[in-house]
Formats: C-alpha cells, structure tokens, sequence
C-alpha cells in the first residue's frame, strides 16, 4: 500500500487516478478490524473509490490524472451533489485523512487505546461535517472497536516492522492527501453541507 502511495504521481507530480485509487483500496482491509460498525464507512469509502473509477474508464486517456476528472465535471457545472464525482473525492479525503490520522495518533502514543483514539480522531476530522443524528450514531460505533491489541494483531505480527510499515505509509500518503485538500480548497470545491 505505502509503494503504491509513493508511486502515485507522474513526473510533473501528479497524481495518478489508478494508482492513488489502488491505495484507497488497500486501507478498506484495514477498516475490517474496527469492527461490524464501520460496515457502513467502509461501503462509503468503497463507493467512492468506484466512482472515481467509473469517471476514469470513460476515458482512460485523459482521466489518468485525478484532478483530470474533476476539472472536467467542473467544467460542465455538475460538481455540486451528492452523486458528483467532486463530491466522491471530497469524501474519499476526508474518510481516508480520519483512517490515516487514527493510524497515525495509534503509531505515535503505543499507549493510547483504539477507542479513545478514534474518537480523538472522529471529533477532529469528520465530525464537523456530520448532522446531529450522524454524528450521533458515529460516536455509539466508536464505543464498539475493538482493542487496541485486538486490532493490531488482527493486521498481522505487531510490532516493530508494522511501525515501521506504518510510517513509511504516513509519508508517502499525507501528501498527497494535502495536494488533494489545497486542489478542492482553491477550487472552492470543499463543500461543507453536512450529512
């Protein structure tokens, strides 16, 4: 998953659709061990992923690069709602910065427990775009992950390589997911409706 991340750009430093969509595939196994509650985020971000790949086999050509696909929505004004697929990145940013940040915030405190990190990371991240109902139901699925060992374990042999494993993702993930953020910020396509 890290290569594929590494591997994400072209040589004017762009990001590639396939690849950085292959890497957003490679952290749904991953939402498996929070538990049956992230089902549903996991369909989400799974969702999204397949948008994006829908918009970019209409044309391979064209849409090998990320931005690609949403200059062109953007461009025949349909960016905005629900089923976009401005909207499909947006919140493919914000679902896989919550899953990289919780990686991240469990990485950097080993003593921190899953739950208490998720929820840090829940309030800080995604939160603010969720309606009181969402928001709600968010937190009560946060009680349920499992154990900070648990998960762990489940990802296979913890310890110092996974760490390890772990950071090399953060480094060559986070900027693109920054690259993503500045691109729907200037664009004025970080919409922020709550769901």
């Amino acid at each position: 998953m890290a290569e594929t991340a590494r591997r994400s750009r072209n040589e004017q430093g762009e990001i590639l659709t396939a690849d950085f969509l292959e890497t957003c595939r490679g952290l749904l196994p991953i939402l498996d061990n929070f538990g049956t509650g992230f089902s549903i985020v996991r369909s989400d971000i799974g969702g999204n992923i397949d948008r994006l790949a829908a918009a970019q086999a209409k044309d391979l050509a064209t849409y090998t690069t990320l931005f690609a696909i949403i200059t062109d929505e953007v461009k025949g004004g349909k960016q905005e709602g629900k089923t976009s697929d401005t909207n499909a990145l947006l919140w493919l940013k914000r679902a896989t910065e919550f899953i990289l940040l919780l990686l991240k915030r469990l990485h950097d405190d080993r003593e921190v427990a899953l739950p208490t990190a998720a929820s840090e990371v829940y309030y800080q991240t995604l939160n603010k775009y969720h309606t009181w109902y969402t928001s709600a139901a968010f937190t009560v699925v946060l009680k349920f992950v499992p154990s900070r060992e648990t998960f762990f374990a489940a990802l296979g042999c913890p310890g110092e390589q996974m760490m390890q494993d772990l950071q090399t993702l953060f480094d060559s993930f986070e900027p693109l997911l920054q690259d993503i953020q500045k691109f729907l910020a200037e664009h004025n396509l970080d919409f922020q409706w709550k769901v």
